[in-house]
């Protein structure tokens, strides 16, 4: 199947899930009731921009966007997510704190873009917040994939019971929860595909994958799990396809995540 097919259906299958993306159009922590805005521009043209790829340009989707407001419990640790889908491999970065729009647009990511010009894929980001907040904040999630750039923002509130209280980390050890992994990964035969599973916890996590067969991954010449927690799968076969899971684990809990990885063919000239 053509791999720009794929996305459509995919998108299609995300829309009919109810997934309605929406970018903001302001960051300003005086208006708390401020909606995000849908004017995400995700028109695939048809004019292409870039000789070698299966689609036409970078594009850039949101699949779950961030709720514009939220409230602190007393005690609880808050977690913010941010799902987006586009081409190449999307980066997701938080911003917290007022930023006007156009520091934003200028902003440079300090992720390292992965190089997989071929690749259309789903990320899935949550920011913890493990502190106790004194005053209303704004937690910005940031996507970015080549030209494209997507912002949505949270305020987050205190307890009402901690206004003007002092600000402290929540003491003793936290379960693992997986803060930034791949939903969907679809990708050519014969790509390296690079998985990610970074995450938050005290202490830290030990990481491990099974793969499309509910098998541990062990190293071989084609799969292997990085000092990061990430899965390297060289030379992407078509067997290859189907449902891998990341599992953190320490001494207070687990927590896992799966990625979908969709091998496709190439097309025969």
């Amino acid at each position: 199947m053509n791999l720009y097919l794929c996305a459509i259906a995919l998108l299609l299958f995300s829309c009919l899930l109810g997934t309605n993306g929406r970018a903001v159009d302001t960051v300003d922590d005086s208006n708390d009731d401020t909606e995000n805005d849908n004017d995400v521009d995700n028109s695939i043209e048809a004019e292409d921009k870039h000789k070698g790829r299966p689609f036409e340009v970078d594009w850039l989707k949101f699949t779950n966007t961030p709720p514009t407001k939220m409230q602190q419990s007393p005690g609880a640790i808050v977690e913010i997510a941010c799902e987006m889908m586009g081409s190449q491999v999307p980066t997701i970065q938080w911003i917290v704190g007022h930023m006007p729009l156009s520091e934003i647009d200028n902003l440079e990511s300090n992720r390292v873009m992965e190089s997989a010009p071929s690749a259309i894929v789903r990320v899935r980001s949550v920011h913890i917040i493990d502190h106790v907040l004194s005053e209303p904040r704004i937690y910005t999630c940031i996507g970015r994939t080549g030209s494209k750039t997507i912002y949505a923002s949270t305020v987050v509130h205190p307890p009402h019971t901690n206004v003007g209280v002092r600000e402290k980390q929540f003491a003793g050890p936290q379960k693992p929860r997986i803060i930034y992994t791949e939903k969907t990964h679809l990708d050519l035969v014969g790509s390296n595909v690079l998985l990610p599973c970074k995450v938050h916890s005290r202490p830290r996590s030990e990481i491990i994958w099974e793969n499309n067969e509910n098998k541990v991954i062990k190293q071989s010449h084609r799969f292997k799990v990085l000092p990061t927690g990430e899965l390297l799968i060289s030379d992407l076969k078509w067997e290859d396809m189907g449902n891998y899971k990341c599992i953190a684990r320490n001494a207070v809990g687990r927590d896992f995540a799966d990625t979908f990885v969709y091998p496709v063919l190439k097309e025969q000239d």
